[in-house]
């Protein structure tokens, strides 16, 4: 079937996939702020927070803005984010910094700040689907930015999830952790400007000339997915297909899937 849509389009590889390189990345405006905020709290931030729903591109802001982060004065730490402990967010942490954790929970602590004090790179520890870490987990990041009284920034956490990450946040035992939190932002669905751009972007980067989408088919498809790229993603990426098969050289609005999938 990839043969099939490839010969009959001229793709130069399928559209609207997974595989899309950073610098390929279309970049919406909301994108483009939420990895801004990330870089330019690298230096200060103790924790930032970054929300959306499910699809809207958060995996790619984050993999954007780490892209760019100076290798030479920072070490990205990626974790998911069913953390059961403070214990094992440590060990991660320390895992992720190439160093064997003790066993013991005990010890773990003094040798991750011991650790993190005499890094030659600062820690950025990005936590995705951090609506998944239990709360004892979250609830240790405040000590874990406390460094004896040191005003300087050892370390940086980044936590990424859907919106109930902001809605927990909330709660009245999080307070303090939230008084650590200066920097958040809640990406946003696509407008029907950038799903149509978003679209046409998808085909140019696969050396696709044509319009292979009319207006209406475009409309149809912001309509159905309200922006979301994801949603955005299947339902191209599925009338491509149906096209192929039917032969069509044009997808209109009548040839866009009724489910997103």
């Amino acid at each position: 079937m990839k043969e099939a849509i490839l010969n009959h389009y001229g793709f130069s590889r399928l559209p609207f996939g997974k595989d899309i390189a950073v610098k390929e990345v279309f970049p919406t405006a909301s994108a483009s702020e939420a990895a801004s905020m990330l870089e330019l709290g690298l230096e200060t931030e103790d924790i930032m927070v970054l929300t959306g729903p499910i699809g809207c591109g958060k995996s790619l802001v984050l993999r954007a803005a780490t892209g760019r982060f100076d290798t030479n004065a920072y070490q990205v730490i990626y974790l998911r984010g069913a953390i059961g402990t403070p214990a094992e967010l440590l060990k991660l942490i320390l895992q992720g910094m190439k160093i064997d954790p003790p066993y013991s929970a005990t010890k773990a602590k003094p040798v991750f700040y011991d650790a993190v004090a005499e890094a030659k790179r600062k820690p950025v520890v990005v936590i995705d689907d951090a609506q998944d870490t239990a709360t004892e987990a979250l609830l240790a990041l405040k000590t874990m930015t406390n460094f004896d009284g040191d005003s300087a920034n050892r370390i940086t956490f980044i936590l990424a999830g859907q919106p109930e990450l902001a809605t927990t946040l909330q709660f009245a035992h999080f307070e303090a952790l939230r008084a650590r939190i200066r920097l958040s932002y809640a990406l946003a669905a696509m407008s029907l400007e950038e799903t149509i751009a978003y679209i046409d972007h998808g085909l140019a980067i696969v050396q696709y000339t044509g319009s292979l989408f009319s207006d209406n088919a475009k409309i149809e498809i912001f309509h159905r997915t309200g922006g979301i790229a994801r949603a955005v993603n299947s339902l191209c990426y599925r009338a491509i297909l149906a096209g192929a098969i039917e032969q069509k050289q044009v997808i209109d609005a009548a040839d866009i899937p009724l489910e997103v999938g």
